[in-house]
């Protein structure tokens, strides 16, 4: 199985920036006993809710941790009205873009920031109207 190329990024902010975003209400961290093993930022852009730098620690992984956090995030931008997700994916391997295909993203661009490579997945909240039947 195809490992991460290197330690997530989200894994290895300093505790000022985490706590910083925690402050502004869009950092998400998820807990075992007094034990961070999981995060993510959700913010909302007009009617686009952002998923960005979701991470789990290597040791919790396969437990749906990943999956948890990413349905939370979709929970709480429907209820904000978003219309639409987008993830960003930092360092992506398919692994993890696999991961987020099994949740319905599908891929709509890539983009460099600050030297990385980031993978742009997008999800449609919206329910299509139904094609009537001939």
């Amino acid at each position: 199985m195809k490992q991460l190329s290197r330690k997530p990024g989200a894994l290895q902010e300093g505790l000022d920036k985490i706590s910083r975003h925690i402050q502004m209400g869009n950092q998400y961290v998820a807990l075992i006993g007094p034990t961070v093993v999981g995060t993510m930022r959700v913010s909302l852009r007009g009617q686009v809710g952002v998923i960005a730098r979701v991470a789990v620690r290597n040791k919790f992984r396969g437990r749906r941790i990943g999956t948890m956090l990413v349905d939370y995030a979709e929970n709480l931008l429907s209820h904000m009205n978003a219309k639409r997700i987008e993830i960003e994916v930092y360092g992506a391997v398919e692994q993890q873009l696999s991961f987020y295909e099994r949740g319905g993203y599908v891929e709509i661009g890539r983009i460099d920031r600050l030297g990385e490579e980031i993978v742009i997945m997008q999800k449609d909240l919206t329910e299509q109207p139904m094609e009537e039947e001939e």
